[in-house]
């Protein structure tokens, strides 16, 4: 089960757990106070939320039939 947890580096709320709930998690956590230090896996996050110093980098290779995708968060 995943829970809320407060992050020691920005202050908002984050989360613990297994990482299978966080859709439900994500939405009940008030608007702007996501902590972004850590990626929300299967949670497609409004642009509205991303913090100014904060960019999405994403990339996608395609190896012999194999399909990767990586998503992090790049905190300048």
């Amino acid at each position: 089960m995943c829970y809320k947890v407060a992050c020691k580096k920005c202050g908002n709320y984050g989360w613990g757990g297994c990482g299978e709930h966080l859709k439900p998690l994500y939405a009940s956590i008030e608007k702007g106070k996501h902590c972004m230090c850590r990626s929300w896996p299967g949670v497609v996050i409004p642009s509205s939320d991303k913090p100014s110093s904060s960019a999405t980098v994403a990339a996608t290779a395609t190896t012999a039939g194999t399909h990767i995708t990586t998503s992090y968060w790049n905190i300048l």
